[in-house]
């Protein structure tokens, strides 16, 4: 509540009173860390803004991982299918494991070392292929409409270089 009322809350936001919503809030029992969670997460839920969230220590953590720039994994850029629970592929990293098993973009991750992903939710299936350099991690993958394989890669120190350049002359002009 402190860090959005002082760092992001504006008082004419959404014609909300947020002191009334903690004071609401610190009336309830509240007799463990996931209930406090969920009232957190109830609290800011009323603001109905879209950037502002809860983000528990796993969720935390795995954002810490993903832009840390360096992780160990297979090396998977991976998203929700639209319209469907399947964990869907956006694209292998340049060298991974991933990449060199022939995992390509738009292929299905069916499961991770034998869990269905359709159980799993898009962070967690990240966190089970991220594991120590040198670990193995099975997964069964579909490519289009041909049968899901296995693929069981070794996890490796994954180097994440989002920005790539390059320069091409068109008509005498660098571009």
């Amino acid at each position: 509540w402190r860090t959005i009322n002082q760092a992001y809350y504006d008082n004419g936001f959404n014609h909300q009173n947020w002191w009334l919503t903690r004071d609401r809030t610190l009336k309830q029992q509240i007799p463990d860390e996931e209930a406090a969670y969920t009232a957190i997460t109830k609290m800011i839920a009323t603001l109905d803004e879209p950037f502002t969230r809860l983000l528990r220590p796993e969720q935390y953590r795995s954002l810490q991982v993903n832009t840390a720039g360096e992780l160990s994994g297979v090396g998977l850029q991976i998203g929700v299918k639209a319209g469907s629970k399947q964990i869907e592929v956006i694209a292998p990293i340049a060298g991974s494991p991933a990449a060199q098993a022939g995992i390509l973009p738009h292929d299905i991750i069916v499961e991770i070392d034998a869990i269905p992903t359709a159980e799993l939710t898009l962070d967690t299936a990240a966190v089970k292929m991220r594991g120590a350099t040198g670990t193995s991690v099975s997964l069964l993958v579909q490519t289009a409409d041909e049968s899901p394989r296995e693929e069981i890669l070794i996890r490796q120190k994954i180097e994440l270089n989002p920005v790539t350049a390059e320069l091409h002359t068109e008509n005498g002009r660098k571009i």
